[in-house]
């Protein structure tokens, strides 16, 4: 009888031994398979269109307050969640986030912070220069029915601050803070088809400025004067609304 023969037996009988403990460990510790319901739920968040996207304003007040303005709200949300995402000069990401309560109406609004606040001492948080603004509808079972966002920028005493496809320039330093950002939606009627914005820029400036606005595209420069929609061919003080028609 050869000898290699037993060896060779205890060999393949160890190797087997190993191999079924090597798939016995493997299916216990892999993740349990997934349904086919749970592989094909993805976030179904419908983003609301244009024209029902609220007309979203964050406007600059003293020290680091700003106010979340939200009106022309559609679709009759039982509240509105807000996330408001951004970094500090040191890079570090900070936010705010919360739920606004129409109660019946098309408008609300709330005062949101950037730092934060306690025991009466605030601490502001440096430098921010921009970020996000994201929009959630939420029906009376706490569903998310809709979506809408955008992004700001924000410079203080400057010459220039410019959002996507939008740039505004002071003749002189702009003394205080201005933050740029898509409204989301408009705050009247569009005048004709829209081909980019809507935009807006807001300051706590106490007086009244007329920048040079430019949107990137082709089309003719519209802004909303707080009662009607004006093409726009140089500076202008109407800051709220800006859109690029469509030629």
């Amino acid at each position: 009888m050869n000898r290699a023969l037993p060896i060779l037996v205890v060999v393949v009988s160890l190797l087997g031994i190993v191999g079924g403990g090597f798939l016995a460990f493997k299916k216990l510790s892999a993740p349990p398979a997934k349904s086919v319901t749970e592989l094909e739920v993805k976030d179904e968040t419908t983003d609301l269109t244009l024209e029902d996207s609220p007309y979203t304003t964050l406007v600059p007040g003293p020290s680091c307050e700003y106010t979340l303005n939200i009106s022309k709200i559609k679709n009759s949300p039982a509240s509105v969640e807000y996330e408001i995402i951004y970094k500090n000069g040191e890079g570090v990401t900070q936010g705010a986030t919360g739920s606004i309560k129409p109660a019946g109406s098309t408008s609300a609004s709330k005062k949101i912070l950037f730092g934060s606040e306690s025991s009466g001492k605030r601490r502001c948080d440096p430098d921010v220069s921009g970020g996000s603004i994201t929009l959630r509808y939420r029906n009376n079972a706490g569903k998310v029915i809709g979506r809408a966002s955008s992004n700001f920028s924000l410079v203080e005493n400057g010459h220039t601050v410019s959002v996507d496809k939008l740039t505004v320039s002071f003749e002189k330093k702009a003394t205080g803070r201005v933050l740029a950002m898509g409204t989301m939606g408009f705050p009247s009627s569009a005048p004709g088809k829209v081909s980019e914005g809507p935009y807006g820029v807001f300051t706590n400036l106490s007086s009244k400025i007329s920048p040079t606005v430019k949107i990137s595209g082709s089309g003719d420069l519209y802004a909303w004067s707080g009662t009607s929609w004006g093409k726009v061919t140089g500076a202008t003080a109407n800051l709220s609304a800006l859109v690029l028609q469509a030629p």
